[in-house]
């Protein structure tokens, strides 16, 4: 094998030996060795070798991962199926690109009997090679004396053609540009090239380009098993998983945190303690005595523009787990921020994410912040994070006020739909730069973000998120002195309180919010939406007379103001209440008024809840068709505004009505579909109600006592639903207790119909025990109840059970006509 010139002698001034040792160590951060495996360029003046020319030879250790990328470069160099191979490796610093070439160019060695050539074309701290140079190391690689290679640039590319007389694979490592290649590219088709770069290449016709990106946990793991022993991870596996997920998968920074466990002092070190130190110190942990990843990210960076590498810094003082285009730009604040970013994510200092999107990866970023905190002032740094946050705002209230704030959704269908996909990408940037801007008493722009993510975070479910934004907005809102801010954040807390079944501390943080705007005569409007949430909380916790007045407040205000959008969100709540007190008439004209005003403003959600409502009432009046009708209307709109809690809600009340009507089959199938989205979102209250209702219609006891846990364990426990699911698991077992227990909980929330239905079948337990005394008295109590509960079905069955008790009394007759009214057969 040839060998290249001294360095010091005289000549091309090549050195192509220059950051060599002789244990394969390479300085200036070279990630070479990652794999692992050893480069030696040999001096010496004997004969030229007419054998292979090569530049590689393998190392001591075993290359570790890439498996998949192996194969795809080996077939990429296969020039019997793609002649003229031309492939570029390329991504950041520290992930390994040339060791995996240099394994690669061992795998495919028998391929190319003319042998592989390896150069590197660029270096930390020296000038890059230009072809000439290149061509000259090349051509010594190949065994050509100094003496005959000429000093001219053509005069190198024809000898160098002229010399790759047989398939020759050359490996060309840390290229910076096209121009340092586009000399150097062989004219024969069975002779490849493989290059690794921090940049792409697409320019370049017929490349072919593999991103390499982070090592997956396994073989990261596995590259670390190797480093420190496998024994040791074993040991400690999630010590042993911190060090890999605090190296973000860089093989080079776990080759250096693996060169750090294996010196003498550390090796009996814990890995939890070393990881709590990695955590501390990061960059600093991370090198050895030969390699310093902070001085490969420092390459990049001294590579770029004084524009792009400024953008670099600020961008890394943003908190947020990745960003798109429009952010970006904000931060730089300059002309040239799409142009900057780009010139980022060409070079892998930027991560692409998706279709404009970028992050940092995490060592990349805390060398960044570290640049930043050097060269960039605290005016500088501050002015960045400020356009951030006001580009976040504007944002927010933008998208936000189209998907709806405070149960208020007036969108046209596309702005809409625009509005909840940006949000789908965005809601988690948006909370974190609302933690940021909390977290450096940049008070006004948390309460703002978060109430404009309210409706967002209605519509996907996304319960805890919308509570912990809305914790924060009350902490920023207090260190203001501002009632309305603070008013406006703790009532948007107790929106995700409702939906997490913490009723007292919803209906107290909304009595507060009521505190603090009622004084504020600007803040008529935050008041009356505040009374009608707090009704809604008193229904749900069956405090209808509180309910019922807080609302009519409400109403009155909304009514003053002339805001008829306000007015028919009240109505709707309302309608609601007097369907559970069983006024059904009354329900059905106020739930119709709703949907009149709902409808004029073009509040579709709204609507779809007040349809949900009328369904139930309708079941309830036993108008089969109208109830299925504004189910209809119902799913319609929820599915299409994708408001999965919506749609459970309107498959579970569907179900309910199908039961009544003796279509089981299809009433699971509805509870089925409601359990599912339930279940979903993480909404326990609605999976206790599917449970209630889907055990009733399967007469699954397992299903009822589930639902039974669910209502017991909540801050308010749901007494409606548990005398629901007892009454049920009573009627399935035939188990008086049951119902007493049932009878028992309906009693408290003053339920009408529940303990109508409960006293009715414990009647019918009495009848088929032989004691018709008790069963005719409990008869006459269930009626009294169902009556005022308006369920004629259920005093139709009472009248049956009377009547089969005493024949002669005519009760049989009035359920006959009963069930001829509602279009039913007797049962």
């Amino acid at each position: 094998m040839a060998n290249p010139v001294d360095p010091n002698e005289s000549g091309s001034g090549a050195s192509a030996g220059r950051d060599f040792h002789q244990d394969g160590q390479f300085v200036a951060g070279r990630d070479t060795h990652i794999g692992t495996m050893s480069i030696h360029y040999h001096q010496g003046d004997g004969p030229r070798s007419r054998g292979p020319a090569t530049g590689l030879r393998r190392g001591l250790t075993t290359f570790i991962g890439r498996t998949r990328q192996r194969e795809n470069l080996r077939d990429l160099l296969d020039y019997q199926r793609n002649p003229f191979p031309l492939v570029n490796v390329l991504n950041g610093p520290g992930c390994g690109k040339t060791s995996l070439a240099i394994q690669v160019a061992q795998d495919v060695a028998s391929g190319y009997p003319g042998g592989q050539l390896f150069l590197e074309l660029s270096q930390a701290g020296l000038p890059e090679l230009d072809a000439s140079e290149a061509l000259f190391r090349l051509l010594l690689q190949l065994g050509l004396p100094e003496n005959r290679i000429p000093e001219s640039l053509p005069g190198r590319i024809e000898v160098f053609h002229a010399e790759l007389r047989k398939p020759t694979l050359l490996l060309l490592d840390s290229v910076t540009s096209v121009r340092q290649v586009m000399e150097l590219l062989p004219n024969r088709p069975d002779c490849g090239v493989l290059m690794t770069s921090r940049r792409s290449f697409s320019e370049l016709e017929g490349i072919r380009e593999m991103d390499l990106g982070s090592m997956p946990d396994d073989e990261a793991r596995a590259l670390l098993e190797t480093r420190i022993g496998a024994d040791r991870v074993a040991a400690e596996p999630d010590a042993a998983g911190r060090i890999v997920q605090l190296c973000g998968g860089l093989p080079l920074a776990l080759h250096m945190a693996g060169a750090q466990l294996t010196k003498p002092a550390n090796k009996r070190l814990p890995l939890s303690r070393f990881a709590d130190r990695l955590a501390a110190k990061r960059l600093d942990l991370l090198k050895t005595d030969h390699l310093d990843l902070r001085t490969s990210f420092s390459i990049s960076h001294q590579e770029l523009s004084p524009q792009a590498a400024r953008h670099f810094r600020l961008l890394s003082l943003i908190a947020v787990p990745d960003f798109g285009t429009a952010l970006a730009v904000a931060v730089d604040g300059t002309a040239a921020g799409e142009d900057t970013l780009a010139e980022l994510l060409n070079t892998h200092l930027i991560e692409p994410v998706d279709q404009d999107r970028g992050r940092f990866h995490d060592l990349v970023k805390v060398f960044a912040q570290e640049r930043a905190e050097a060269e960039e002032s605290n005016v500088e740094q501050e002015a960045a994070l400020d356009r951030a946050l006001a580009w976040a705002v504007d944002t927010v209230t933008h998208w936000g006020r189209n998907i709806g704030v405070d149960g208020r959704r007036t969108a046209d269908d596309a702005a809409y739909e625009v509005a909840l996909r940006e949000l789908d990408t965005e809601h988690r940037v948006l909370m974190a730069l609302a933690r940021q801007a909390a977290a450096t008493g940049r008070d006004d722009v948390p309460w703002r973000v978060v109430s404009h993510l309210a409706g967002y975070f209605e519509i996907r479910g996304d319960w805890s998120d919308w509570l912990e934004g809305a914790e924060l907005a009350i902490e920023s809102a207090s260190n203001l002195a501002d009632p309305v801010a603070l008013g406006v954040a703790r009532h948007m807390r107790s929106w995700p309180l409702r939906q997490n079944r913490r009723l007292t501390e919803a209906i107290e943080e909304s009595v507060a919010a009521l505190a603090l705007l009622r004084p504020v005569s600007a803040a008529e409007v935050q008041c009356a939406d505040v009374l009608s949430h707090l009704g809604t909380l008193y229904r749900e916790t069956h405090r209808y007379d509180e309910a019922e007045r807080c609302l009519n407040q409400a109403a009155e205000i909304f009514r003053a103001v002339a805001d008829p959008h306000g007015e028919g969100l009240v109505l709707r709540t309302l309608g609601h209440v007097q369907f559970w007190r069983r006024d059904l008439d009354g329900a059905d004209a106020t739930l119709t008024r709703a949907i009149s005003l709902l409808h004029d403003v073009g509040d579709q959600a709204a609507q779809a809840w007040t349809h949900n409502n009328l369904c139930s009432v309708r079941g309830a009046q036993w108008r089969y068709e109208d109830a299925e009708h504004h189910h209809r209307e119902a799913l319609r709109i929820f599915q299409r505004i994708e408001h999965r809690q919506g749609q459970a809600w309107a498959h579970n009340h569907l179900g309910r009505i199908l039961r009544q009507y003796g279509r089981i089959s299809e009433a699971i199938e509805h509870n089925r579909q409601a359990l599912a989205l339930f279940t979903e979102i993480g909404d326990l209250y609605g999976q206790g109600w599917a449970l209630a209702h889907l055990g009733a219609a399967g007469q699954d006891v397992e299903a009822l006592q589930e639902a039974q846990r669910i209502f017991a364990a909540m801050d308010v426990p749901e007494e409606d639903g548990l005398g629901t699911s007892l009454l049920w698991q009573g009627h399935v077992q035939r188990d008086p207790a049951l119902l007493e227990e049932a009878i028992g909980h309906f009693e408290v929330v003053g339920s009408l119909l529940g303990q109508g239905n409960a006293l009715r079948e414990r009647a019918d337990l009495e009848r088929r025990c032989g004691d018709d005394r008790a069963a005719a008295r409990s008869y006459e109590d269930a009626l009294a109840f169902l009556r005022r509960a308006a369920d004629p079905y259920g005093e139709a069955l009472a009248l049956l059970g009377l009547a089969e008790i005493d024949p002669a009394t005519g009760h049989a007759a009035a359920a006959e006509a009963i069930f001829t009214r509602l279009g039913l057969n007797r049962p």
